[in-house]
């Protein structure tokens, strides 16, 4: 499962496109960015890929600041802090 994190300069941006994102609709989680997409702010946008064209619209018809999208390959393992 891929997942999709929108990177910003600094976390006001963050806040501000966040709260205009769900303003219209569109579901973003607040995240920490992930090293493998960046060492800048360490606030990024989360967003699952049913969600990602929607934002990239909006961004683009709202002029939103941003840095970048990254597509992110998700390894998920549902075992992980199981200690038995």
């Amino acid at each position: 499962m891929k997942k999709y994190y929108i990177l910003f300069e600094n976390h006001e941006q963050a806040m501000k496109m966040r709260r205009e994102l769900s303003g219209a609709g569109i579901r973003t989680v607040i995240s920490p960015t992930p090293r493998q997409a960046s060492l800048c702010c360490g606030v990024s946008l989360m967003a699952d890929e049913e969600q990602i064209e929607a934002v990239r619209s909006f961004a683009a018809s709202n002029a939103c600041v941003f840095k970048s999208i990254v597509g992110i390959e998700q390894d998920f393992d549902p075992r992980r802090d199981r200690y038995l």
